[in-house]
């Protein structure tokens, strides 16, 4: 936790592979009011395939991830100055787990930054959930490649000392019921 003046910033992960329902997870706990950032790789597909030449992550991951990776360090202090608990779809050791997933390394500069973030040690993951899977022009992986994916992002939060809980498949409000439950304060 980090005290701002008289508030507290206290910052939740919710991760998981492409799919799972984290962004409906993430809308449904907004509308109950907590403060949320949504995910950052949806915005900036949309952002970039407006441009002529736009950097995509199945075209150049790497640049890509150098987009993301800035736009989530945006979201992070964003939430500092907010001074309360909030929630992110996603967040920095996401994109180190799309990059091992594609063989890429993770820029050690990128480690050091992680290092000074302030982000909750209890992430909580999303199962891959096959009867939820949606294919459209902002996540065009098949559900095999999802799982794949959710499985690289588990090994990198485990390997970077995160305690990972496991969001059960349930309804949306019952997996907002799940995440509040668990928070400590």
């Amino acid at each position: 936790m980090i005290a701002t003046g008289t508030k507290t910033t206290r910052r939740f992960i919710i991760t998981g592979g492409p799919g799972s329902g984290k962004s409906t997870l993430i809308a449904t706990l907004q509308q109950r009011g907590h403060r949320c950032y949504p995910e950052v790789s949806r915005e900036l597909i949309r952002r970039e395939a407006r441009r002529p030449g736009g950097v995509m992550p199945w075209n150049d991951l790497e640049a890509f991830a150098r987009l993301a990776f800035t736009e989530m360090l945006r979201q992070h202090d964003h939430a500092a100055e907010a001074g309360e608990r909030c929630f992110f779809d996603r967040a920095l050791p996401d994109i180190f787990g799309y990059l091992q997933r594609s063989g890429l390394d993770i820029p050690e500069s990128w480690l050091d930054e992680h290092r000074r973030c302030r982000y909750q040690r209890t992430a909580f993951i999303l199962p891959p959930w096959p009867e939820i899977y949606v294919n459209d022009s902002e996540r065009p992986q098949t559900f095999t490649e999802a799982e794949a994916l959710h499985d690289a992002i588990r090994r990198v939060y485990e390997s970077l000392g995160y305690d990972l809980l496991e969001v059960p498949r349930l309804a949306v409000e019952a997996r907002c019921e799940f995440v509040l439950g668990r928070l400590c304060g």
